[in-house]
């Protein structure tokens, strides 16, 4: 959720509508904004009547999701509905057409990323599709109560639908990619038709189980449109950790990432920890784009499934039944693509997503995260504190959307300009070393970078005299260095 539609949803009273797990994330968007009327809007939302509520009902779903997570553990015990027979074949005939999907994808193996093996491709997309369903019905107030033949019934429908819909998020994504590849110039009239017109026969083609047509994805493509749908588990996760206390998704969550990781480590590597930094992820090179990409293209994916809510039928199955529907699934799906070739081309033109700031993030995380090598004195970004990167991506990240939701005008051109300056002369841009040959941020000795401000309050009658003339010394320290030898104090 971005800044504009937080501040619409108090605006319009219709945050009290929202869903318990929607409402977390509205608090959470307008906690870290930097936009004025964040912080009013905030006030308002907790004095409502939901936000008095809040504390009870944060209480009310951890045990749901207690009850939940029991529910989808039988499930997963005595249900297994993509097993493969002797031959390699679906069991379930359910199953079929989104098998017959992926048995029709041609990986494209580009150099610059990891490999992916077609034979595994089918396997990946299952496990992503089965944490997806599970943070969808963990949320769920209904799933623990319903019988055991209905829990399954809505397990595996879930499972599929979650399968289902990355078919038709890989598909677009290459589109989207396909289309950068040749252009970075505003889409023609012409270009927006030829792009509507291969997405609806693309689409047609996902769902037919006999069709013939094969499908070239890049392992880019596939690899960053995963790594998107592990990111969103990823954030749901951490606001449920954060309400509720339950650490149910988020070890879900891992398990799903520590077996990606293993198989992706270098790209993972770079967009894992984007993961709340949705805007930002733009700007680091193609995996960065591919993964905006499919994040905006799932969204509307995910929000305008015809299908969705039903427990009886998938996706693939509701759009075969009733043909029309593609139709105008297909034309929002578009919709979606168009707006992120907009920003995303607009982005690579105004050289804020480029390989370079990639690079840059990767070298960072690589120090910084679990799999970097903590004993070596000399690495580049040793003794950085992870709690400064943050406070770093955060205020880029916010800066980023800031220019994403700016109208498509001359301002919008200013706006990528200001952004890309702000984003090479910031903390986050010197410690990436987009701009090596700045001046040090701060000097070799302590002294010098240390100013001690005396703060006197003033002296009130009501004020305890132990109060009076009482200093308050303030340290202000600048934390990072330049060139990538950065050191805090």
């Amino acid at each position: 959720m971005d800044i504009k539609k937080a501040l619409e949803l108090i605006e319009s009273g219709r945050f009290e509508e929202l869903d318990i797990d929607d409402v977390w994330e509205l608090i959470n968007t307008l906690s870290v904004s930097s936009e004025p009327q964040a912080f009013q809007a905030l006030v308002k939302l907790q004095n409502s009547k939901i936000g008095q509520s809040l504390p009870q009902m944060n209480m009310q779903m951890q045990y749901i999701i207690e009850q939940n997570a029991q529910a989808i553990e039988k499930q997963e015990k005595n249900f297994s509905l993509f097993d493969l027979d002797k031959k390699g074949q679906p069991l379930h005939k359910e199953i079929l057409p989104i098998f017959n999907f992926f048995s029709r994808i041609e990986v494209e193996n580009k150099e610059e990323t990891e490999k992916v093996e077609p034979q595994k491709l089918f396997e990946q997309a299952v496990s992503i599709a089965v944490l997806t369903a599970k943070k969808d019905l963990a949320l769920d107030k209904n799933f623990s109560r319903q019988k055991p033949e209905e829990q399954e019934k809505t397990y595996a429908n879930t499972v599929l639908m979650a399968v289902e819909e990355s078919a038709f998020v890989l598909v677009s994504n290459q589109i989207l990619e396909d289309t950068l590849n040749k252009k970075h110039t505003p889409l023609s009239k012409v270009d927006r038709e030829e792009i509507a017109t291969k997405a609806e026969k693309s689409f047609q083609d996902v769902i037919r189980p006999k069709s013939q047509t094969k499908f070239q994805l890049t392992n880019s493509n596939i690899i960053s449109t995963f790594a998107a749908e592990i990111n969103r588990a990823g954030n749901k996760a951490d606001l449920v950790e954060k309400n509720t206390g339950s650490k149910y998704l988020k070890k879900e969550v891992e398990k799903i990432d520590n077996k990606i990781q293993e198989t992706y480590p270098e790209t993972m590597q770079l967009l894992r920890p984007l993961a709340q930094y949705k805007k930002l992820t733009i700007t680091a090179g193609r995996a960065g784009r591919n993964v905006f990409g499919a994040d905006v293209i799932a969204k509307a994916v995910h929000e305008q499934n015809p299908a969705k809510g039903q427990q009886d039928v998938s996706l693939f199955a509701f759009l075969k039944k009733q043909p029309a529907k593609i139709k105008s699934f297909s034309r929002n799906i578009v919709r979606s693509l168009k707006k992120a070739y907009t920003i995303m081309s607009e982005a690579i033109n105004f050289q804020v997503s480029s390989e370079k700031i990639a690079d840059g993030f990767r070298h960072i995380f690589a120090f910084l995260g679990k799999h970097s090598n903590q004993e070596d004195k000399t690495a580049k970004y040793n003794n950085v504190g992870i709690k400064t990167l943050e406070g770093n991506l955060r205020i880029v990240s916010a800066q980023a959307s800031q220019v994403i939701n700016t109208p498509t005008t001359d301002k919008r051109v200013i706006a990528w300009k200001d952004f890309h300056n702000n984003l090479y002369n910031s903390q986050l841009g010197r410690a990436m070393a987009l701009n090596p040959e700045r001046a040090e941020l701060t000097p070799d000795k302590a002294e010098d970078y240390t100013k001690i401000t005396s703060i006197i309050l003033p002296d009130k009658k009501k004020q305890p005299k132990s109060m009076v003339g009482k200093t308050l010394n303030f340290i202000n320290r600048a934390i990072l260095s330049p060139r990538g030898s950065n050191k805090a104090r």
